[in-house]
């Protein structure tokens, strides 16, 4: 901390207790082959759920196990399908090239079912032969594989609203978090046809909920076939409850952290902050992560504190003008994507990060990668960021959408920074990944020997 109180140098004791992260026990006689099914999967695809499965993959194999992964990838080369990276065994299903080019109703349909997406998943069974299955996303490969896999153990790990949301985020066209699913799913059309700039069928909606009540039935009727589900929020599982899925058999276990990846430097080294205290957004850069509330609060904070904005400038390149056409503090400086590998180093750079989305979060990564560097998280209460960031111990939270709250918020930090070293004193880190794949472990165990 320099004279004025800045946290320049944020707390690392958590973090440094983690440093070296203990191994998980060798793997049991009675447990050896695991199945992971994804949607997406890195290089290719680096969202928080690809990232947690190929950390608790890498993880698992490293104590032992035989780790397999399924999942869909486009632009798939003859004798690619089969690769082993890291110890790890992935099983790559070639995603055709027509998906691109789909009309509404098959794009629609291939977010649930695929046929040959089930009978790759069906060879992949018969060639591996695994003893448990952990899905960890269906969508766009194909809820049916929770169906095939039934003879064996398999769960489910629930990383959004999928299973009863189409969209997956439970937020409307018009910017409002969503309550799911009304009676016949009327809401559900209005909100796909805005999306797909097809309003014209709002005139059909009666037909056109059809598909989506189908859907959602085919869904929840699969979850009865489900031996567990994990919820890595109370928030979601309360919400997975509301809209009938089984109450006793959905735990709630936060993710583990891949602790690994916070200790390397960033090469180049990154560029110092302008100004402290030095406040950082990381994620994509899309309107329902509510940046666009952010930069308009910053406008208004004294120009004495800096704001650094990594993310995508490709994905939304629209909204990422609005960002910077709106941005009038002259310390808001637009980074660009962040390399998994440097998130650990902008992090540390960091004397708060700030999670402003209007969404219902249910357990962002990135807030657990900031405690793991002992940094404090400003975060909108909204979905389950109440749960991950306790107001006025290690941050603050703020009225989603509610520019002047966040405003007042980022003011006081500015006006009295020893509370951002006081907050990081108090930050507890999530469970690193080898304390959570021994939990994971011994679930596993349970379910199979209760299977027995």
């Amino acid at each position: 901390m320099d004279r004025n109180g800045y946290n320049l140098a944020p707390n690392r004791r958590a973090f440094a207790d983690r440093s070296h992260p203990r191994r998980i026990a060798p793997a049991p006689q009675t447990l050896r082959r695991i199945a992971f099914v994804v949607h997406k999967f890195p290089p290719e695809s680096l969202g928080g759920t690809e990232l947690y499965c190929w950390s608790l993959a890498r993880t698992l194999a490293q104590a032992g196990h035989e780790i397999h992964i399924f999942y869909p990838t486009p632009q798939l080369l003859p004798g690619e399908e089969k690769v082993e990276r890291e110890g790890v065994h992935l099983w790559r299903v070639p995603l055709p090239d027509s998906r691109l080019y789909e009309n509404p109703v098959s794009q629609y349909w291939h977010t649930f079912r695929d046929l040959s997406m089930e009978a790759a998943f069906q060879r992949f069974l018969a060639e591996v032969d695994p003893q448990l299955v952990h899905f960890q996303h269906v969508q766009g490969v194909s809820a049916r594989l929770i169906e095939l896999a039934a003879p064996r153990t398999h769960i489910v790990t629930l990383h959004d609203y999928w299973f009863f949301c189409a969209n997956s985020q439970l937020i409307r066209p018009d910017h409002r978090p969503c309550d799911g699913p009304s009676a016949g799913c009327r809401n559900c059309v209005d909100c796909a046809t805005e999306r797909a700039d097809l309003q014209w069928m709002k005139s059909l909606r009666p037909l056109v909920a059809l598909p989506f009540a189908y859907r959602n039935h085919y869904l929840r009727k699969l979850a009865d076939e489900v031996d567990l589900f994990i919820a890595p929020s109370d928030f979601l599982r309360d919400q997975y409850i509301r809209h009938g899925f089984p109450a006793d058999r959905i735990v709630v276990i936060e993710n583990g952290l891949d602790e690994s990846k916070l200790t390397l430097s960033a090469l180049p080294p990154l560029p110092e902050p302008s100004a402290r205290p030095h406040f950082g957004f990381l994620g994509s850069l899309a309107w329902q992560k509510g940046v666009h509330i952010l930069i308009e609060a910053f406008n208004q904070v004294d120009e004495d504190a800096s704001l650094t904005i990594y993310g995508s400038e490709r994905l939304f390149p629209d909204y990422v003008a609005q960002l910077k056409a709106l941005a009038r503090h002259p310390h808001i400086r637009f980074a660009g994507l962040l390399p998994p590998q440097q998130v650990g180093a902008a992090l540390r750079q960091m004397d708060c990060l700030v999670v402003p989305s209007l969404w219902y979060e249910n357990s962002p990564l990135v807030i657990q990668e900031a405690y793991g560097v002992g940094v404090p998280v400003v975060a909108s209460r909204l979905g389950a960021m109440p749960e991950k960031v306790q107001d006025g111990r290690a941050g603050r939270l703020f009225e989603a959408g509610n520019v002047a709250d966040l405003t007042g918020v980022l003011r006081d930090l500015v006006a009295h920074p020893h509370a951002l070293a006081q907050m990081a004193e108090q930050i507890v880190p999530a469970p690193g990944m080898a304390e959570h794949a021994d939990h994971l472990l011994s679930i596993y165990e349970g379910l199979i020997e209760g299977r027995k």
